[in-house]
């Protein structure tokens, strides 16, 4: 699957940040200032090309990404941190697995691993010791200047007492050319140099696809099953538009569509995300504003078409969907297409609560549906005569991620009851990334 239309680095950001921010603005900030910090310490070193430099900014963006589902966020934004090592590690994983910016999740491991200690390991390149560093260094930084409040000479002297210890000297002496004049979040709102810095260098549409899909990825911090849902509805949205002979071009706005349909869902609650049965009135009307919060998350950067078949899925042809209570002149054979890949997905979809409800139980309720005016009659007379392909090709799509997620999952587990700090770190920096990372078509 291809993203079909422009979209430059700092949407990119924008969508990652605005969507990170429903989870914990901290975060969200902080990750922001951080790429920034590692951006004015990097840049003029003439170390790392202009790609790397890109996307050691996204890297630094979401460095601490592993704290979203450890739960570390308010021990972890002190200076003197300790025992915050759970979200390195899990932020290292998904990294790792889930995004485009593997070759960097071992800055992401070791970004508060002492000098004296990563100066020795063997494993790791210059390059990417001096990226852990930088990485450490701008956190500290920012966690002196924009949670404690301390100067940037106050908070400089203070890191230049661990010179040599927590610190690489030569890291050090970079910091100590940064020359802030306001804080962290002015100085970085302010400066055109490192936005355009990011603009210049478009990412490809395979680049943009990786990161949508790493968005979906991050769900499962709140919801495992909303995401095994977003893969089987863009699995059974592709299946329905071969179906539907769709252009290539329409075929990719379906994919992207219903990949990016559900991300809203990142900011409403577990407890009605994960709620064991029949939601109350109550209950179910925040659930109806994950799709205006995907409105929100998108920002005006996305595609018209792809925004419109993502926001629309909930329609209906009668006028009784939401949130806008269309009707089936609204509403296109692509949007109409996913709206019934969804309502698929949920029906086969398992919980903690329930099964996956029998064929026969699918078809009746389908069928319902159709009778009742609410879906397109022909999509779903097509569903219904090629289900069986469908279902059973969504399972086998499905299963490379249910296996990469058990992967992650056991890996993070045995790190976890590791005793020594140095066996965890060399087992981390052991693992081969999963080989089948195709997970959509």
């Amino acid at each position: 699957m291809l993203y079909t239309k422009s979209i430059n680095n700092k949407s990119v950001l924008g969508i990652i940040r605005r969507f990170c921010n429903y989870i914990d603005p901290r975060l969200t900030e902080h990750g922001s200032h951080v790429a920034y910090l590692v951006f004015r310490m990097l840049g003029k070193t003439g170390e790392y090309s202009k790609p790397e430099l890109r996307n050691i900014c996204f890297a630094a963006q979401l460095h601490d990404i592993g704290a979203y589902k450890t739960e570390e966020i308010s021990r972890m934004l002190q200076f003197e941190t300790n025992d915050v090592w759970d979200h390195s590690f899990y932020g290292y994983l998904f990294i790792r697995y889930f995004s485009p910016l593997h070759e960097f999740a071992p800055a992401v491991l070791l970004h508060h691993t002492a000098w004296k200690y990563l100066e020795q390991e063997e494993a790791l390149s210059p390059k990417l010791k001096n990226l852990c560093q930088a990485i450490h260094i701008a956190d500290r930084i920012d966690v002196s200047m924009s949670v404690e409040k301390h100067s940037l000479v106050e908070t400089l002297q203070s890191l230049n007492n661990g010179t040599g210890t927590i610190f690489a000297p030569h890291m050090l002496d970079l910091a100590n050319k940064l020359n802030f004049k306001e804080s962290i979040e002015e100085e970085w709102r302010k400066d055109e140099e490192y936005f355009d810095f990011l603009s210049k260098l478009p990412l490809s549409s395979n680049e943009i696809t990786e990161y949508f899909k790493m968005l979906v990825f991050i769900i499962d911090f709140r919801s495992h099953y909303t995401v095994t849902h977003t893969i089987a509805t863009t699995s059974i949205s592709y299946e329905l538009g071969l179906l539907l002979s769709l252009s290539e071009e329409s075929l990719n706005q379906v994919l992207c569509g219903s990949l990016l349909h559900d991300l809203g869902k990142i900011a409403i609650p577990v407890e009605i995300l994960e709620y064991p049965g029949k939601l109350s009135t109550q209950a179910m009307t925040i659930m109806r504003t994950h799709v205006n919060l995907t409105e929100k998350i998108f920002g005006g950067n996305i595609d018209e078409t792809i925004q419109r078949i993502a926001l629309r899925h909930h329609e209906k042809l009668n006028g009784t969907g939401y949130p806008n209570q269309l009707t089936a002149d609204d509403l296109t054979t692509e949007e109409r297409l996913v709206a019934i890949a969804d309502i698929i997905s949920a029906l086969t979809g398992t919980r903690s609560y329930k099964g996956s409800f029998p064929k026969e139980r699918i078809v009746s309720i389908l069928s319902k549906m159709r009778d009742d005016g609410l879906v397109d009659p022909f999509i779903v007379n097509l569903a219904l005569q090629n289900l069986d392909h469908i279902l059973e090709i969504t399972t086998i799509r499905s299963k490379p991620l249910l296996e990469i997620y058990e992967k992650l999952r056991s890996e993070y587990l045995y790190i976890s009851k590791c005793n020594r700090y140095r066996e965890k770190i060399r087992y981390a920096l052991s693992l081969e990334r999963p080989k089948n990372m195709c997970l959509w078509p």
